[in-house]
């Protein structure tokens, strides 16, 4: 099995108007920088905030210090019907 060791889970502690804050599970602090598509997207912003408040864990690319654009889920379970 291949682990690509640099998607981690990380919370989100605090959002800053260009960078969102994150945690992982190693207590590492990351700085990630708001995507320049989404700098003034407020419908993002909002969900930073509740992922915040909610104390959600979320995939992120710790070497890179992007935020995941898919979810934990593999594309092969998109054809199961729950």
């Amino acid at each position: 099995m291949n682990i690509n060791l640099n998607i981690v889970s990380a919370k989100i502690v605090g959002v800053r108007k260009q960078q969102i804050i994150c945690k992982t599970e190693t207590n590492e602090l990351l700085l990630i920088n708001k995507p320049d598509k989404l700098k003034n997207d407020k419908l993002f912003t909002q969900v930073m905030f509740d992922l915040l408040r909610n104390g959600l864990w979320i995939p992120v690319n710790k070497k890179m210090k992007k935020l995941i654009q898919y979810d934990w889920l593999d594309v092969s379970t998109e054809n199961l019907a729950f």
